[in-house]
């Protein structure tokens, strides 16, 4: 019985771990402009692969949103707009940090 109880404790870890160690990290920026409802963002080094129109976006500060316009392939920097109920949270000018959020769900 408790060989069983270590073997699933060894299996949660491992599982655990190799999350840990496949979650993307942040992808950095900074805001170029703010309205009402979004936010400009111009991606500071090579785009994730997971940024496309109509991604998820979870912003290190907590805030969610989606994205709804993105710049050409092939510009650099790459720019992105983001809707977001938090864009007047956030100040035109200031870094910020991001990563993939989760899919929303509803009308």
């Amino acid at each position: 019985m408790m060989k069983r109880i270590s073997v699933a404790l060894f299996v949660v870890v491992a599982i655990a771990a190799a999350a840990a160690l496949t979650a993307a990290p942040l992808t950095e920026g900074k805001v170029l402009s703010v309205d009402a409802t979004s936010v400009t963002i111009s991606i500071e080094g090579v785009a994730a692969s997971w940024i496309k129109k109509s991604a998820p976006v979870k912003f290190k500060d907590g805030g969610v949103g989606k994205i709804v316009e993105i710049s050409e392939e092939g510009v650099k920097p790459v720019v992105i707009t983001v809707k977001t109920k938090k864009a007047l949270d956030v100040k035109a000018g200031a870094a910020i940090s991001f990563e993939k959020g989760k899919a929303m769900s509803g009308c």
